[in-house]
């Protein structure tokens, strides 16, 4: 039995470091996302901190889509649920990239001298 209580402590570091993960990935592009009156001014302090995490996110799209067509235990099968919720959430991964690169845009667009400030 002592090996169950080691697979399931490991399987909790995991889930523990994922969510770390996905919360400094939150962190570094949050002020991308949540600022009310974005200018390229306000944009340029956060600049380095949302291109890191512009790519942690694409970094984690590409795991997720990895783990999607490419699952490593294929001795298990997988559930349609767990399939089914992998692929919503890497849907919802796309939309959320492509709305932050959207927003880059949109106020690149509107800085007016586009790269001069940086």
């Amino acid at each position: 039995m002592a090996g169950t209580g080691e697979s399931t402590l490991r399987k909790g570091g995991r889930i523990a470091f994922m969510v770390l993960v996905w919360g400094v990935t939150v962190w570094l592009i949050f002020p991308l996302v949540f600022l009310k009156d974005p200018n390229l001014q306000d944009a340029t302090k956060y600049f380095y901190r949302s291109a890191l995490g512009i790519t942690m996110l694409i970094i984690l799209y590409g795991k997720t889509l990895f783990d999607l067509f490419f699952p490593l235990d294929t001795s298990r099968g997988k559930t349609v649920a767990q399939v089914a919720f992998l692929a919503l959430y890497a849907l919802g991964l796309t939309g959320g990239i492509i709305f932050v690169l959207f927003r880059i845009f949109a106020l690149f667009i509107q800085g007016g001298s586009a790269g001069a400030n940086f």
